[in-house]
């Protein structure tokens, strides 16, 4: 190491004048010495931007989008985190990427930003003229204010080694399966099978979603606890007191309970609610801050936490079309009232398990590990005027953000419980990750 330095100098001196040493940025700092803030500008930078989409984006393609940007960033910085090794080497069929030159001096908060700028570009969907306008305005801002403290050749190689990551990771996202489409798929009919619910009635989103690459092998494979009993229409059977637990819960929705489904539904809309995973990114975001993570620490939680969107989606929506299970609303129109409406509308596609709670379980469960079983203060929409939501736990918020789903009327209680322990099992896989040989940040 001491001669691979002592080149680096010799390299530098070589193409400097004498007025001109040091340069700006030297001695080259690493990632643990770096702030993350420029993450976490570039995160809320894209809230903010899809909470004004006319036409959010379906979860389970933003999910996606924001698994590559967490592994892209991740790459970006990890040159600068001693004893790192790249993602290249855990997770499926993921290609080697760049590396630095050896004999080049970078600067990893001008490489995360540039990466971020290229991959926010290349992966969020549906980008207006005035989102690339913000985009190109957060990337340059930057750039100004590393021109205070870094030299122009230290800019410049970690723009080049920026965007060159974005682009292997771009390159490999398009060989990964993934659509949405329902185009071929026929809908099976069977006691309590799933079938399109009101008012829309509209074809299941991303039946084929499990025929997509992952990125952890095991995902493919991973086991889940079986729905706990079988389908049944007689009224003394668990099944239907299932469904009438959400009926009855419906009927007496107290104002907490409404505020709670709709809070962790992000309801309202553009301008009023983030469309998912924005709320999560949020919480993330959030904890990063309160715990004061350097730039290493924070792009490895974004790695992992994008590790569990796109994981998420891929492992409950392969359950979700396994089991077929039909909504509440189904069995309560058909059995109980047909006149029962659900708090909040039932999405288009299975009951078991829960899309929300199977996302926010393993990113929360992956936190969990990070920093213990901590309380937690979501801040999220205390830009409108909303009050802060805090809970004593991680647990008690995950618990909070399932049960949601029943008031909304549009899941089982059994459901949400089987859902936490799908979700915690997949949060440990990805937390159990070791992104350097030590195995510590």
């Amino acid at each position: 190491m001491k001669l691979v330095a002592l080149l680096v100098v010799i390299s530098w001196l070589q193409g400097c004048k004498k007025d001109d040493w040091p340069p700006k940025g030297w001695p080259p700092k690493d990632a643990s010495e770096e702030s993350a803030t420029v993450l976490y500008d570039w995160y809320r930078l894209g809230m903010q931007m899809q909470l004004y989409n006319t036409t959010p984006p379906p979860p389970p393609l933003n999910s996606r989008s924001y698994g590559y940007i967490g592994v892209g960033l991740y790459e970006a910085v990890r040159p600068g985190i001693k004893g790192s090794v790249s993602l290249s080497t855990r997770l499926l069929e993921m290609p080697a990427m760049p590396e630095p030159e050896w004999y080049q001096v970078y600067s990893w908060s001008a490489s995360a930003n540039a990466a971020m700028a290229s991959l926010f570009r290349q992966f969020l969907p549906a980008l207006t003229d005035a989102n690339k306008a913000s985009i190109d305005s957060l990337e340059n801002a930057y750039n100004e204010r590393f021109k205070l403290s870094l030299s122009d050749q230290i800019i410049s190689n970690s723009q080049a080694f920026g965007r060159a990551v974005a682009s292997r990771i771009f390159d490999w996202s398009t060989t990964d399966n993934f659509t949405l489409s329902a185009e071929g798929y026929v809908i099976p009919v069977f006691p309590g099978s799933w079938e399109p619910t009101p008012p829309a009635y509209a074809n299941p989103v991303g039946p084929f979603l499990a025929d997509s690459r992952p990125f952890l092998q095991s995902t493919l494979t991973a086991t889940y606890p079986a729905i706990p009993f079988p389908y049944s229409e007689e009224k003394h059977s668990k099944f239907y007191k299932a469904a009438k637990d959400v009926y009855d819960v419906g009927l007496a929705l107290t104002d907490e309970q409404r505020g709670i489904a709709n809070f962790w539904a992000d309801v309202g809309g553009p301008g009023v609610g983030y469309p998912g995973p924005g709320h999560i990114i949020s919480e993330i975001t959030l904890v990063l801050e309160d715990h004061k993570a350097n730039l290493n620490q924070a792009a490895q939680i974004y790695a992992k936490t994008g590790i569990a969107f796109k994981d998420a989606f891929h492992l409950i929506w392969r359950i979700k079309f396994t089991e077929n299970l039909l909504r509440p609303i189904t069995y309560i129109n058909n059995l109980i009232d047909p006149a029962w409406t659900s708090h909040l509308p039932t999405p288009p596609y299975p009951d078991y398990p829960s899309g929300l709670a199977g996302v926010y379980t393993p990113v929360m469960q992956i936190l969990k590990r990070e920093y213990g079983n901590i309380p937690i203060s979501d801040r999220t929409y205390v830009w409108n005027g909303s009050a802060p939501r805090n809970y004593a736990s991680i647990d008690k918020m995950v618990e909070e953000a399932a049960i949601s789903r029943v008031y909304a009327g549009i899941h089982y209680r059994f459901t949400q419980y089987a859902t936490i322990d799908i979700g915690t099992d997949l949060g440990n896989r990805i937390a159990d990750i070791k992104l350097t040989h030590s195995g510590k940040h």
